[in-house]
């Protein structure tokens, strides 16, 4: 009987280690993410705002990206982002996995169409990075990735995080992949 307890008590332990606001995701490859965007954009978010769904269930942010270069595809001046999360009065909603603007953050992101005329970022927090300027002044992309999510590939290996790069060499690689696989870029 006592070992039965231990048992449990271990399990227990064991439990309450693993974090409850873990997300898993799909990992797409670079290819993935190029081939299946609607448009890839570079911009800045000049606009947010939280609200309920029409279901009256999720709270969901609308951030209006100032698209600045158009990667691959075609997108207006602007674009509306539509992303679970956000915050109505005093409630507040974090969908780990999702990503989340900052107010005037420089980004590029991978974009879906929806129905409603909106966007998504393709591949959750995968289709959203920042552009930041280093301390040498150079301009890099940092991945938007967060504790709490994983991705997995089909096989069910862990993903490896993505590390920053110069600007440049991640537009071009955009561009080549586009030119390779869709046989189209913008300019």
């Amino acid at each position: 009987m006592r070992r039965i307890s231990v048992a449990l008590a271990l399990c227990a332990l064991a439990l309450a280690a693993v974090p409850t606001t873990a997300s898993t995701f799909l990992a797409m490859s670079d290819v993935e993410l190029v081939t299946q965007a609607d448009a890839v954009v570079q911009g800045r978010v000049v606009e947010q705002k939280s609200f309920w769904d029409e279901t009256g269930r999720v709270i969901v942010t609308e951030s209006v990206v100032r698209v600045q270069n158009v990667l691959v595809g075609e997108a207006p001046k602007f674009v509306t982002v539509r992303t679970a999360g956000g915050q109505v009065g005093d409630l507040a909603i974090e969908a780990v996995g999702f990503p989340a603007f900052n107010h005037r953050e420089r980004v590029i992101l991978f974009l879906a169409d929806n129905q409603d005329g909106s966007s998504r970022v393709l591949g959750y927090q995968q289709g959203h990075f920042e552009v930041v300027k280093r301390k040498d002044g150079v301009r890099v992309v940092v991945p938007r990735t967060e504790d709490g999510a994983t991705f997995v590939s089909r096989d069910g290996r862990l993903k490896a995080e993505r590390q920053s790069i110069r600007l440049d060499d991640f537009k071009r690689g955009v561009r080549r992949i586009a030119r390779e696989q869709r046989g189209a870029i913008t300019p």
